[in-house]
């Protein structure tokens, strides 16, 4: 007779009163979790509003699709298939998810990539429970979100490779607080647009680090070597959590203050603020908070980004070596 392995107890968190249950046969992925959201406080007793059921998938690729489930979108790295309540969410190296809207519950079986490439993890579980987030008027926004000592919040949006996270944390290292390193949530409360932290790791490249002396320590000072791989970039972000990098990092909420498309500028002397209207700063906005495969919640999307842009002054961000300058700057366009 085979004995079945048990199961571990799943690990409940509250995120702004929302629980999120996550259970796992893989001690990997329940320990992973934990890093992630495990600042979060924690739930007991049965009953959860969103249950994650996660395994690791034996195969390289992830599996393929219930068959007979209709395509809503193919696209180069994630594919969404769906017919009434469910959504099919698969990332073909990374694992395939199937969200239950009606029931709140997400079943995924992931690849041993997920866990390894940096960073995947966290897209893959925000981006399958961004729909159920959206129907509870949770829309999440690619930015880095950080609260001003006014208490207002400054959202950093823009392009990979941007300055987002290097910006960021002169804010940070400037006594700002974290509100997502990637993933912010806003709603909207009272008629304002309210900006909700969202669990994460911090990263950066080794060249963004250098620019503050107490985040130094997390580059190696002696890298191993390994094997070339053309298919792999050597040039990789630091992971940390921010409670290892920062003393009391983390904030809970506050209205948006400001929103800043940053732009590294070759050459210029001193960072400096550049207004964009409204129009221009909804269009830069909509490939950062808009999915247009969720049709449903598009709307909702494009009336919060116009609400956002009415309420919160927006600025390129043309960046400068000098990080120094940049809480200040930050700070006086949202005063």
């Amino acid at each position: 007779m085979q004995l079945q392995q048990a199961v571990e107890p799943p690990l409940i968190v509250d995120l702004h009163g929302l629980s999120l249950a996550f259970q796992a046969p893989d001690a990997a992925l329940r320990e992973r979790f934990e890093v992630v959201y495990g600042h979060l406080p924690r739930r007991a007793g049965p009953e959860t509003d969103v249950f994650i059921d996660w395994h690791i998938h034996k195969l390289a690729m992830a599996p393929p699709p219930p068959p007979g489930i209709p395509v809503i979108t193919e696209a180069e790295l994630v594919h969404y298939y769906g017919a009434g309540n469910l959504v099919v969410v698969r990332l073909p190296k990374y694992g395939l998810i199937t969200v239950d809207l009606a029931q709140n519950r997400l079943i995924g079986a992931v690849t041993q990539s997920c866990l390894d490439v940096y960073g995947v993890f966290e897209d893959a579980l925000m981006i399958s429970l961004a729909p159920l987030y959206r129907r509870r008027g949770w829309f999440p926004l690619h930015a880095f979100a950080a609260l001003a000592p006014n208490g207002q919040v400054a959202l950093i949006t823009g392009r990979m490779g941007s300055g987002k996270t290097t910006t960021g944390l002169a804010l940070l290292s400037a006594g700002w607080k974290l509100l997502s390193n990637d993933s912010p949530l806003l709603t909207m409360e009272k008629g304002q647009v309210q900006v909700l932290a969202y669990p994460g790791q911090l990263s950066a490249f080794d060249d963004s680090l250098a620019r503050f002396e107490p985040l130094k320590r997390f580059i190696p000072t002696e890298t191993p070597p390994r094997p070339l791989n053309l298919l792999k970039p050597e040039r990789e972000k630091r992971l940390f959590r921010a409670e290892e990098a920062f003393s009391d990092p983390w904030a809970e909420t506050g209205p948006a203050g400001g929103v800043f498309f940053p732009r590294v500028v070759p050459g210029l002397g001193q960072s400096e603020l550049v207004e964009l209207s409204v129009t221009e700063a909804v269009l830069q906005l909509m490939p950062q908070g808009v999915e247009g495969w969720d049709k449903a919640t598009i709307g909702q999307s494009l009336q919060l980004l116009s609400k956002l842009v009415e309420q919160a002054p927006c600025y390129e961000l043309r960046l400068a070596p000098q990080v120094g300058q940049l809480p200040s700057l930050l700070a006086g366009a949202m005063s």
